[in-house]
């Protein structure tokens, strides 16, 4: 298998991993936004009040199927290896591990150079400079009109959108459309 000093990437900012250690990865870019989202869909993945994702450009990550020696610039565009995708919604999809299901990263299908990372499979201790560990800080909540009842997000002390925020839901339908017609 090929190492990560052959990526045509230069710092690794952090690494991550699912609960089996199957899929590893590591991001060559500091996180743009961390967002928690609140959709049913993401709570009962993750099994609690919201999953977070840190946004990252899609060429910034390079996953490792540590089974089968497979090496990946980029989420792969379908199933390969140790990694296969759930697809819930005709927008997005997430990317998870096919011997643990652990869930990595999702990405939606209007903005495929975008990926949002599952925060859940960062391994913090691989995080050596300060900006990324502030970049990994929840900046907002999206789909709170779903959230959980027993959980306020308003307790946080940062932004909450009722859905998506700004005009991301706007651009989303906008390609769908294209899309379908």
């Amino acid at each position: 298998m090929s190492t990560e000093k052959q990526t045509s990437q230069t710092m690794v900012y952090f690494k991550g991993s699912c609960a089996c250690g199957r899929i590893t990865y590591a991001c060559y870019e500091v996180p743009r936004m961390a967002s928690a989202c609140h959709c049913v869909i993401c709570r009962k993945l993750g099994g609690g009040p919201f999953q977070a994702f840190a946004d990252v450009g899609a060429k910034s990550i390079t996953l490792y199927d540590n089974k089968d020696s497979l090496r990946y610039e980029g989420l792969p565009k379908d199933d390969i290896g140790g990694i296969t995708y759930l697809r819930l919604s005709k927008s997005g999809e997430r990317a998870k591990c096919r011997s643990c299901h652990s869930i990595l990263a999702m990405r939606y299908k209007h903005q495929p150079e975008e990926v949002g990372i599952a925060m859940g499979s960062v391994d913090y201790e691989s995080i050596v400079d300060e900006k990324v560990r502030e970049a990994l800080k929840l900046k907002r909540h999206i789909f709170v009109s779903q959230r959980a009842e027993w959980y306020d997000p308003s307790r946080d002390g940062i932004k909450i959108w009722d859905r998506f925020s700004g005009s991301f839901e706007e651009r989303m339908m906008a390609a769908e459309g294209k899309l379908e017609g």
